[in-house]
């Protein structure tokens, strides 16, 4: 009996590895994001660093250094980096989120709904900064 329920548990687990975690255990909600990578502000707000190509974030225009200040009704100012991708960016797929932000060299606040889509981890890899060797 004990084999038997090790076996099951694998093969689940095994399950969930596979499809990523989406739909691998019943009643489990699968989690996405809109195609951002970015970095927070000292005050807490996120600057986009790169737009995931054919992402929803890049279907709508956004680009490189904007500078997001709220998340649906969230004020970024003063808020934890981890906490605002996991509870605000992140979410079901096919769930929407509208982002508020500035874009450096045009006056006036701009907003946008997104939907999130699946996004794969792998195109959020960011090439190393090679360091200088310092002067001899």
């Amino acid at each position: 009996m004990k084999l038997r329920s090790c076996l099951l548990l694998l093969l689940v687990l095994f399950g969930f590895v596979l499809t990523g975690g989406e739909g691998a255990l019943a009643g489990e909600k699968a989690f996405g994001g809109v195609g951002l990578q970015v970095v927070p502000t000292v005050g807490g707000e996120l600057v986009v660093l790169r737009v995931v190509e054919g992402s929803p974030a890049a279907a709508a225009g956004l680009k490189p250094g904007d500078f997001i200040f709220r998340v649906d009704d969230f004020p970024l100012g003063g808020s934890d980096f981890r906490k605002v991708v996991s509870e605000h960016l992140w979410g079901e797929i096919g769930s929407r989120v509208t982002l508020y932000y500035l874009r450096p060299g045009v006056e006036g606040e701009r907003s946008v709904s997104l939907q999130r889509a699946a996004i794969d981890p792998a195109v959020g890899d960011t090439p190393g900064v090679r360091m200088l060797e310092p002067e001899k």
